[in-house]
């Protein structure tokens, strides 16, 4: 085993976020509502879960402790190697490892999955790219698998001035109100440094996963705002600073 197994970062911000180890974006601790509804559903089906974008493992050791088997999926080999690596040492089965960036280069089979998580990662795509992902995504669910989305908003203090623009955007009819080409204009530089994350940035609300998981196929548990709780001062605003949804493969 390589040394990098050994290197995952130190939490910064209260604790609550880990830089990736390519400095390009944080793995984000805080369990929100629908990764907790993720965890619970994997231990109920005690089937074969997803996680796109599993970072440092933190979530899909939880779910393994449950009994459900789990397939880790990153773009990084040197995370997944810690992913497998902490799973080893809790002496954990049922993990499965791929690197792939995802949708383009992930392929599962049709209808094998009884759930994925996809947590704070849509928000880097375009609209078009989330409309791929959930195709696929749909395929490879069984009938009654779900699928869990966490993604950022417009609504943080981070992201303020563009509240009225987003606001005007929704009202001129945009299908992505809160795409936002380059992020490094609007990220104050002592808050964040923007070129650690992908410059653009596709800001949702509950309204815009309600269309897309509904045009993919799903039956919609929820979709709705919730807060940025236990964060940094400038990740929260009026408590509708992510969105959360789940949908079910009917």
């Amino acid at each position: 085993m390589s040394d990098i197994i050994h290197q995952m970062p130190s939490p910064i911000e209260n604790g609550m976020m880990i830089p990736t180890l390519d400095q390009q974006g944080w793995i984000w601790l805080y369990k929100d509502e629908v990764t907790e509804s993720y965890i619970r559903f994997g231990s109920e089906t005690k089937g074969l879960m997803v996680e796109i974008g599993a970072g440092y493992g933190h979530i899909v050791l939880d779910v393994l402790k449950k009994g459900a088997h789990v397939i880790a999926v990153d773009i990084s080999q040197e995370q997944l190697e810690i992913i497998k690596h902490r799973a080893a040492e809790n002496k954990l089965s049922g993990l499965e490892v791929i690197k792939a960036e995802f949708p383009e280069e992930l392929e599962l089979p049709m209808e094998s999955i009884n759930g994925v998580l996809i947590s704070r990662l849509f928000h880097f795509f375009s609209g078009q790219r989330i409309r791929e992902s959930l195709k696929k995504t749909y395929s490879w669910l069984k009938t009654g698998g779900k699928i869990f989305i966490v993604a950022d908003t417009v609504y943080r203090t981070i992201f303020k001035d563009l509240i009225p623009q987003y606001g005007t955007n929704i009202s001129d009819g945009m299908e992505w109100p809160g795409w936002v080409e380059d992020v490094r204009k609007i990220i104050p530089q002592d808050r964040l440094d923007p070129n650690t994350q992908p410059l653009a940035m596709n800001l949702t609300d509950p309204e815009i996963w309600q269309r897309e998981l509904k045009l993919a196929g799903f039956l919609v548990e929820r979709s709705s705002f919730f807060k940025y709780a236990a964060d940094p001062d400038y990740a929260r605003l009026d408590g509708r600073e992510i969105v959360g949804a789940i949908g079910i493969k009917q």
